[in-house]
């Protein structure tokens, strides 16, 4: 029997949403039973009564493990939503009886955690002294991952599939270079050009795909028909990258605004980069048609504004 939506709702309970995520993420019983304090037949009743409730199998057993159906991923998807809804909603609530503004979770590129965010959280503070804001800075396929799990409000990041335009609305903000760097210790240092051939034999520390950084270096190569370097260290930390370049080696390619700083106090060098170096724009990314807090709408007012002072300030230097 199909239930009617309010009534399916009615049944579902918190211990039923947190089951369906802890046993998509280990895929194991045994595991998901001892991480919510149950015995396994406890864990394994409470699945059934979930399935019998939807009417349809969420899970099937495999050798790897327990893996969700077709079904199970999408049921999965809307029980980490409404897990990371009730959850922004515990932490408003309380910040909000403790006479602060609530909370707000945002989702930012790397490039503007050593800018533009640092300025705008700051102006977003000195506004509402005792919001909790929680930030994750990260490369924008993660970013999106997290906001459409409602994990997070909003994202300053880029679409980086096709498939978030028909959910998601993005708004333009700016334009961001890349740099190539190396230690000034490396062979390249102070190398007027650098042979495609040369670059892909190099120790390279990327960003993991999809990342538009990592798109950026791919079709680079393969443009130039040659392969993609083979000699790599993966990592989203931009703390490891530039740590790996100074002391192992290696290049990176990294956004203008986090490597200049970096130049500048030396021991690293730019290096010339036979590509354009302009990702395409990021901006401003959210959930097509909700409402945005009171918190978002003043974060994103301040973040505009910062934008818009950064390019008058730019056009009267040139």
């Amino acid at each position: 029997m199909t239930l009617p939506p309010t009534a399916l709702l009615a049944r579902m309970r918190f211990t039923h949403l947190r089951l369906l995520d802890v046993v998509a993420r280990t895929g194991n019983m045994h595991r998901a039973a001892e991480e919510m304090h149950l015995t396994q037949p406890a864990t394994t009743k409470i699945l059934h009564q979930i399935e019998d409730i939807l009417g349809v199998a969420l899970f099937v057993r495999t050798p790897r493990g327990m893996t969700a159906t077709e079904i199970g991923h999408a049921v999965v998807a809307y029980a980490r939503r409404a897990l990371s809804d009730g959850e922004r909603f515990a932490v408003g609530l309380d910040n909000l009886k403790r006479g602060g503004y609530g909370a707000l979770s945002v989702g930012v590129i790397l490039s503007t955690a050593s800018d533009l965010l640092p300025k705008a959280v700051a102006e977003l503070k000195r506004r509402r002294p005792l919001m909790t804001i929680r930030l994750l800075a990260a490369t924008s396929d993660l970013l999106m991952t997290a906001l459409e799990r409602r994990e997070l409000e909003l994202v300053i990041g880029r679409l980086t599939n096709v498939r978030y335009a028909a959910d998601f609305a993005f708004e333009p903000l700016s334009r961001e270079e890349v740099w190539l760097f190396a230690a000034d210790t490396h062979p390249f240092a102070r190398r007027r050009r650098l042979p495609i051939e040369e670059l892909a034999a190099a120790a390279w520390v990327r960003q993991p795909s999809p990342s538009p950084a990592r798109n950026l270096l791919d079709a680079m190569f393969v443009k130039a028909s040659t392969n993609v370097p083979d000699n790599v260290i993966e990592t989203t930390s931009v703390f490891a990258t530039i740590q790996l370049v100074r002391h192992a080696g290696m290049i990176a390619v990294l956004p203008k605004s986090i490597v200049k700083e970096e130049v500048q106090r030396g021991g690293l060098i730019r290096l010339p980069l036979p590509l354009d170096t302009e990702l395409d724009p990021y901006g401003i990314i959210t959930p097509k048609g909700g409402d945005l807090s009171d918190n978002a709408v003043e974060f994103l007012a301040i973040v505009r504004a910062l934008i818009a002072g950064r390019e008058a300030s730019s056009s009267r230097t040139r």
